[in-house]
């Protein structure tokens, strides 16, 4: 079945202008129109309008009927301009049953079955197309209106609602998965930051990178060994994490999720606690002469980059062709066994703030210990999941 999502903007093009976390409204329908899997998205303007300087938007901007195809449309779904429908919203429309002679109508956007040559889409090219085309549909369909079922449906032509949706698109970011203190306190400063990165040039894998010079720094102030530098240390630990998690959000709110910044972000994270460990190991090394530091030290950071190295051969290898994100589980698809279960809570990060406490009490030695054991434990696992057939 092929479907359209037509946004009919003659002389409202003002609406699809509006910013809406980073984005115009137009480039955000794009987006949610391409994600839902809609065959067809098709935007009309006007010849002087200055959304025809959005690159991305070329391939779906038309403002003549007799230039546009539109033939062959199974289900058109007419978002009116100032709208915006989820992804989830549209994969559901797209879905929706309706018969031939039906207009269906969700607060704002319409579901109609257009002819075979697609004549009433004509009227969308219209002196304020949206309003021709539905006064034209009315007149020979059965107008029904309708509850949306699954996603949501935003109005942005009320001013107020542009800071409310993006306060809502923000939360959704944040994923079920993650750890205790990450959805609870990382989550929160790094949302606000990211709400304040959103509209700059600023790209995720410049965050990414900063993050981890945050990170280098912060194992650089562990590795001197005195107390206060090894609590600054520590809180530049819990920093990076902080930092490291705009970099997703400002992606996926942004759909500017790749390949190589998911890469940049998995490798970067790894180097990151493979130098926090070294540098704990230095400093009490430094501290007592001994070699015991060096060696778990060395265990540590060995099972950090071959956990890594296996995790990434395991699940994200075969992503290639994939846009992001690309490390979510040890496991490559969902799985409800109990070690991937175990596997995939240890590999969170909430155990940046015992880093953070042990430093305040002069323990980072006992940290390193466990460390030591718990890198080679998930290795361990990480073998046992492959050895056992676990997807991934």
């Amino acid at each position: 079945m092929s479907c359209m999502l037509l946004i009919p903007a003659i002389h409202r093009e003002d609406l699809l202008a509006t910013r809406v976390a980073g984005l115009t409204l137009a480039e955000r329908l794009y987006h949610h129109g391409r994600k839902a899997g809609m065959d067809r998205i098709l935007i009309t303007v006007a010849e002087d309008s200055e959304l025809w300087s959005i690159p991305i938007l070329k391939s779906c901007l038309a403002s003549n009927y007799s230039d546009t195809h539109c033939a062959n449309i199974d289900r058109c779904i007419v978002c009116k301009p100032g709208i915006l429908p989820d992804i989830e919203c549209l994969k559901w429309l797209s879905q929706v049953e309706i018969k031939q002679d039906e207009l269906l109508e969700f607060q704002g956007l319409f579901i109609f079955k257009p002819s075979g040559q697609g004549f009433e889409l004509q009227r969308a090219f219209e002196h304020d197309g949206y309003s021709s085309l539905l006064e034209f549909l009315r007149t020979h369909l059965l107008e029904k209106t309708n509850a949306c079922e699954n996603g949501r449906i935003f109005d942005l032509t009320i001013d107020a609602n542009v800071a409310r949706v993006e306060k809502i698109l923000f939360r959704s970011l944040i994923k079920s998965t993650e750890g205790f203190m990450s959805r609870h306190v990382e989550r929160r400063i790094s949302l606000a930051i990211s709400r304040r990165l959103v509209n700059t040039p600023t790209t995720p894998n410049q965050i990414t990178l900063l993050s981890i010079l945050i990170g280098l720094a912060g194992a650089w102030c562990i590795s001197l060994g005195t107390g206060l530098l090894q609590v600054t240390g520590a809180l530049l630990f819990l920093l990076h994490s902080i930092v490291d998690g705009c970099d997703g959000e400002i992606a996926r709110i942004k759909f500017m999720e790749s390949r190589l910044g998911g890469i940049l972000d998995f490798w970067g994270d790894n180097i990151v606690h493979a130098a926090i460990f070294t540098a704990i190991g230095v400093a009490w090394h430094n501290r007592t002469g001994s070699i015991l530091p060096i060696m778990l030290s060395g265990v540590a950071v060995a099972g950090t980059f071959l956990s890594a190295l296996l995790i990434y051969l395991s699940t994200m290898r075969k992503k290639a062709s994939e846009e992001g994100p690309l490390y979510t589980s040890v496991a490559s698809s969902p799985s409800n066994a109990r070690i991937v279960k175990v596997a995939d809570f240890l590999s969170r990060r909430d155990f940046i703030y015992l880093v953070v406490i042990l430093a305040f009490y002069r323990h980072l030695d006992w940290f390193l210990v466990a460390s030591a054991i718990g890198t080679m434990a998930f290795l361990a696992m990480l073998i046992w999941i492959r050895h056992k057939g676990q997807p991934g």
